[in-house]
């Protein structure tokens, strides 16, 4: 007999996916199945494919110990180990005015996201971006917002979904509340001006309409289902302890109300 899978135990992002081990996975999931839930809705008009940004990413480390790294998939010839020891043993030896040093740690980061094209005439008529870290630190947030301006200066509609509370947020001009998640979405027919969606872990993902070619009318985004069905499909609760907190720091309010949706679900023991 098989047994249900647990199901997302928030009510909009879970916060728990967060974890940076965690994340690249889940941002190929989600990806994915946005691609694959639009396509089916906008075929035949436009064209939703999943496109892939590379860049080479220096990271200073200044911890005393190597960085996070995630890793490619990599078949390695099993005697590489042996032959790499073998040369450090019979390799000369420096002069004693040679001082060991470290290059910086280089990373080949890899994002993907969405680009939805119109048939009629191969015009790009929007970009999807959901954030990852890299996005919003350090020299990969130079690089994408470099592409960010490429978007913004094309007749391409944006749509950046941040659903990560570490790193400052991407730049908007505006009085912006607080809030832990953010969803903006630039019409190209209406900049500067974009709409923004700034919500929190306590709330619901906002439905949002993401514009399309001109004269056609926009498609509504509802990402709920997606973190969800993403949730189970990569049975991430097997990943997750949720008898500790969010690697990200919580208020205290949010941190009682986390609390007490998990152990009215179960998922904690029950205070003493």
């Amino acid at each position: 007999m098989t047994t249900q899978p647990p199901e997302n135990p928030f009510p909009g992002m879970n916060p728990y996916l967060e974890r940076p081990e965690l994340w690249p996975g889940i941002h190929q999931w989600v990806i994915s199945e946005l691609a694959r839930t639009l396509g089916s809705q906008l075929r035949p008009e436009y064209i939703v494919r999943v496109e892939q940004r590379v860049w080479v990413s220096e990271e200073p480390d200044t911890s005393g110990r190597r960085p996070y790294r995630r890793p490619d998939i990599t078949v390695l010839d099993p005697g590489w180990a042996a032959e790499r020891a073998v040369a450090l043993e019979t390799e000369p030896r420096q002069t004693e005015d040679a001082i060991t040093v470290e290059l910086p740690a280089l990373e080949l980061e890899r994002e993907n996201y969405l680009k939805i094209t119109r048939v009629s005439n191969r015009e790009v008529v929007a970009v999807i971006e959901l954030l990852s870290p890299s996005n919003k630190s350090n020299k990969g947030r130079q690089e994408y917002l470099s592409k960010r301006a490429e978007v913004q200066y094309s007749l391409a509609h944006l749509v950046e979904i941040d659903l990560l509370r570490s790193g400052p947020p991407m730049p908007v001009v505006g009085d912006v509340p607080g809030g832990d998640y953010r969803i903006l979405i630039s019409n190209a027919r209406l900049a500067p001006d974009a709409s923004l969606y700034v919500f929190s872990l306590r709330q619901p993902i906002p439905i949002f309409v993401m514009p399309l070619a001109e004269g056609s009318e926009g498609i509504s985004v509802d990402l709920r289902p997606i973190i969800d069905e993403v949730y189970v499909l990569g049975s991430y609760d097997r990943d997750i302890d949720y008898e500790q907190d969010p690697d990200q720091p919580l208020s205290d309010a949010d941190r009682a109300w986390i609390d007490q949706l998990l152990r009215n679900q179960g998922l904690r023991k029950p205070a003493l």
